[in-house]
């Protein structure tokens, strides 16, 4: 049988069967007795979290701390299956259109609540209050939650959702109490049933946290963990060098060489659900009056004037793949496009057919770290091969992420280098949030402002089917419509990168490369 509920039905298991690499190590050759110098791990990442309510921001860096504090239903292992976490087992109705969770019992929260069925129903409560949290990608086909006994809870879909079970892995439960603090004190005061507990944080500087004592299950060894922001590339290799730094994220594809052979050091390399692209805003109009970007025919230009294979060369020194779809192949429902290989006579003549044949001048906003002004600098001379002149605006990730939520008749962003890659390792929360008529900002990341019925259709009607061979046609149709209308330029997926000390130990990974900091530890 191919109904998606039926197999549900079955056992526990999972929609998502998007990763299936694994990472590779470079072991070879490293002393694996290295001791560390004391217990407190400190991470050197590129860029700080946004915010770290887990309901406010859900970027890479934000969700990389959070994920530390913040716990799930349900949660993916290295092999991209659905496990349980904060619940024990799960079942699912005849229907479809109700699941049963059984929580796991004794668990507090940081803050000494209790966690329980009432919790998840407040979780659930605080995204219908709030419609601007990031609560809303999960429970907006949800009906209500249904508290059975303490530890029993009822989810109630509004008509059967086939992302569900994938989408749950990122309903992050806070406690009651935090929440009703609201969004400031959850910025400065963990309510989590993680394994560690906010200590510090100092905006654009550092977050500390320390190891929670009362965890629920073995947790980690390390008595601290701090999250250092080093933008600079060359530091964050510097600190891993002088061992000021145990772990750097991400790895800058381009310094591979130069630390491979340091015997103190170890590196991970993932094929990586980050897709790179730059997003086109198509009600743009210059200073002549002009929109350039609404224009399909200007899009598909871009395109053409843009060559993966150099940007994976020059920008990730190799440690990236040419896109043939929107969203990367390690995602669910993947479905191959006619890539948009090098053609400046073809791109020009599209031009001049659109009415641009001179070009025109425009802006593009990037985050202001090493790695993606050099891609977004890449984009600014691969354009200016048919006359379209970019000024680049690096800003701090939170600067673009304030611009970036700005609703159309406010919104000054033209285009946007940006990355993105779904959690939840499936199509629509792949392509729904950024892309869908329904998400422009502030309900989503659409800054394209693109919107197309036939597309926003197909993702509509996608969720509600149970057949997998007519989900994937639904999801190959909607990528055809996205490759051919060229709402961003396609610029590749760069594999996920990360090196640490050879004295850490338990690195474990999910499917995208996202370190697990339950198991971590440090050979003292």
């Amino acid at each position: 049988m191919k109904k998606l509920a039926a197999i549900l039905l079955t056992g526990i298991m999972t929609f998502s069967m998007a990763f299936t690499a694994s990472a590779s190590s470079k072991t070879d050759g490293k002393d694996m007795e290295a001791k560390a110098p004391d217990n407190d791990m400190v991470v050197a990442m590129q860029a700080d979290a946004t915010h770290l309510d887990p309901h406010v921001s859900s970027n890479g860096y934000s969700n990389t701390i959070t994920n530390a504090m913040y716990e799930t239903l349900l949660t993916f292992n290295e092999d991209s299956e659905v496990v349980p976490l904060l619940a024990k087992d799960w079942s699912v109705s005849e229907d479809g259109k109700s699941y049963t969770f059984h929580l796991n019992e004794g668990i507090t929260f940081h803050d000494g609540e209790a966690f329980n069925a009432e919790s998840v129903k407040a979780v659930y409560e605080r995204g219908l209050a709030d419609d601007s949290l990031t609560l809303q990608r999960t429970i907006n086909s949800w009906e209500g939650v249904t508290v059975d006994d303490e530890y029993t809870v009822t989810i109630n879909l509004k008509e059967p959702n086939n992302t569900f079970i994938n989408k749950i892995t990122q309903f992050r439960i806070v406690s009651k109490a935090g929440m009703d603090q609201g969004k400031d004190y959850l910025s400065k005061t963990s309510c989590g049933t993680g394994p560690f507990i906010l200590e510090e944080r100092v905006d654009g500087g550092y977050t500390k946290l320390v190891r929670n004592e009362n965890y629920w299950q073995d947790g980690p060894t390390v008595d601290t963990l701090t999250f250092q922001v080093v933008p600079e590339d060359g530091s964050r290799i510097a600190m891993l060098q002088t061992g000021e730094a145990d772990i750097i994220m991400p790895l800058p594809a381009i310094d591979v060489e130069r630390i491979e052979s340091d015997p103190t050091i170890i590196i991970d390399n993932f094929p990586s659900i980050t897709y790179r692209y730059v997003t086109l805003n198509t009600q743009w109009e210059n200073a002549d009056g002009q929109k350039p970007f609404a224009d399909k025919r200007v899009r598909q230009a871009l395109n053409y004037a843009f060559d993966s294979e150099a940007y994976a060369k020059v920008v990730f020194n190799g440690y990236a793949v040419e896109p043939t779809s929107i969203f990367s192949e390690n995602i669910m429902y993947f479905s191959p496009q006619t890539p948009y290989k090098p053609d400046l006579e073809k791109a020009k003549a599209l031009m001049e057919e659109a009415g641009f044949a001179d070009g025109f001048d425009c802006q593009i906003i990037v985050d202001n770290t090493t790695i993606e002004q050099k891609g977004a600098e890449f984009v600014k001379q691969q354009l200016a091969q048919i006359n379209v002149n970019v000024e680049l605006l690096p800003n701090e990730s939170t600067a673009n992420a304030e611009l970036t939520s700005a609703p159309l008749e406010e919104t000054t962003v033209q285009m946007w280098y940006v990355n993105w890659g779904s959690g939840s390792y499936e199509a629509d929360g792949s392509m729904r949030n950024i892309l869908h008529g329904e998400k422009f900002p502030p309900d989503g990341y659409n800054t394209a402002f693109w919107n197309n019925e036939e597309f926003n259709n197909l993702l509509d009607e996608a969720l509600k089917m149970t057949d997998t061979d007519e989900i994937a046609e639904a999801y190959a149709k909607a990528q055809a419509i996205a490759w051919d209308e060229c709402p961003w330029i396609f610029l590749g997926n760069d594999n996920s990168l990360n090196a640490y000390k050879s004295y850490v130990t338990g690195m474990q990974y999910k499917p995208a490369g996202e370190i697990v900091f339950t198991t971590i530890g440090l050979n003292l």
